[in-house]
């Protein structure tokens, strides 16, 4: 596994530092995750699709409010894609004490 240094002349409490740090966000990640999932969810109840689905198959003209809507779907569903790419990331981060 690939490691990462740090150097420091505090190295206990940088590290509780560095411990909290990625505790807050990954509370922060899985709270947007799940505010992005809400409204996520409002598109694909309004219209009986996946949000997979709407993204590889849909355009525009297939939704009622155009092209507004579908940039806010899609937008939503990339920035879903973006925080649950980062919190996978920041879970493989593991402390390792020498």
């Amino acid at each position: 596994m690939p490691e990462i240094i740090l150097k420091t002349d505090m190295p206990d409490k940088a590290a509780r530092i560095l411990i909290e740090v990625l505790e807050t966000e990954s509370f922060r990640l899985k709270y947007s995750m799940q505010l992005a999932k809400r409204r996520l969810s409002k598109f694909e109840k309004k219209y009986k699709v996946s949000s997979d689905k709407f993204i590889k198959e849909w355009s525009a003209e297939d939704l009622a409010g155009k092209d507004l809507e579908y940039v806010e779907w899609a937008g939503e569903y990339k920035l879903s894609i973006r925080l649950n790419d980062r919190l996978t990331a920041l879970k493989s981060i593991h402390h390792v004490t020498s």
